[in-house]
């Protein structure tokens, strides 16, 4: 019994479609083997050919790959030359819609041999470089290389990856302080995209909305950086803010003009408040009037008033 066409198969995916085919050419070059070679070769193209004209035409690319993938021995363009009249029928459009259809299938050997052929063509401009345009601009800008320093791909993953490590424990550690400091700030972490994982993944993904990721990614980093910078900076105006408040408050002269404001007088009076007012120096108060001089400067700069 032969086996079915392979246009019957439930599927109708390209590689079930194909190792139905090669099935059945087996099955007819069995069947023909009593045949002159060049009658036998007759009926196998015209099986090829009304199988591929049962496809559409904007698919026939994908399904001539998976037939080649039954016949290793075979390039693409062989296949192709078995059925001249079924791509000859083909616009352009169609053929570069069937190549746009095959390419993600292709190794990455196929990939580098089919670029090769596109230059040699004329179609694209090769270069020595394994990036090019804004992207090598940025980075030589960023770490002032020479326009003839070759950037490798595989450091600058690793690099990549390394950097990609300190940021996102940077911004996790960041603004969970952020959150634990200033519970009531009205600034908070934008994730309405996602985390800076997610939107980082989606933009090096090349997913269909990767320039918007990348826009998110932008400001992530830079609202990080800002948050960062003013946690930072904001130590220092911290510690003069509370030096200025004890100076204020608990120095023996301030002891004396609360006193004095008080209507008291003599050395008893002015211990005894002393004594009164440097309850108030606990650990708690030191650390909550540093930690808001750390979040007021840190707000302030955030939201433009300050500088980094």
């Amino acid at each position: 019994m032969p086996p079915p066409p392979p246009n019957d198969v439930a599927s109708a995916e390209p590689a079930a479609w194909a190792a139905a085919l090669v099935t059945r050419l087996k099955y007819l070059q069995t069947k023909l083997a009593e045949e002159k070679p060049e009658d036998r070769q007759v009926h196998l193209e015209e099986e090829l050919h009304r199988a591929l004209q049962e496809l559409p035409a904007a698919k026939r690319g994908s399904y001539l790959y998976a037939l080649v993938q039954q016949f290793p021995e075979w390039e693409l363009a062989a296949a192709t030359a078995i059925a001249p009249a079924a791509v000859a029928r083909q616009t352009p459009d169609e053929v570069i819609q069937a190549f746009l259809q095959l390419a993600p299938k292709l190794s990455g050997e196929q990939r580098e041999d089919v670029k090769k052929k596109l230059a040699a063509a004329g179609l694209i401009i090769p270069t020595n470089q394994p990036i090019e345009g804004d992207a090598l601009t940025g980075i030589q800008a960023k770490l002032k290389l020479d326009t003839e320093d070759k950037v490798d791909t595989q450091q600058l993953g690793r690099l990549f990856a390394t950097f990609a490590e300190a940021i996102l424990a940077l911004d996790q550690l960041a603004w969970n302080v952020w959150r634990n400091a200033a519970p009531k700030s009205p600034i908070r972490r934008d994730t309405a995209q996602g985390d800076l994982r997610t939107v980082t993944r989606r933009a090096l993904t090349g997913d269909a909305e990767a320039a918007a990721a990348q826009a998110q990614v932008q400001k992530q980093v830079e609202a990080s950086r800002q948050l960062i910078a003013g946690l930072l900076a904001g130590l220092g105006p911290a510690g003069k803010n509370f030096a200025r408040r004890y100076q204020q408050r608990y120095t023996p002269d301030a002891v004396r003009e609360v006193v004095r404001a008080e209507g008291g007088k003599g050395d008893l009076q002015f211990w005894k408040k002393h004594t009164e007012l440097a309850a108030e120096i606990t650990e708690t108060v030191i650390e909550d009037d540093v930690q808001a001089a750390v979040v007021k400067y840190a707000e302030d700069l955030m939201r433009g008033s300050g500088r980094t």
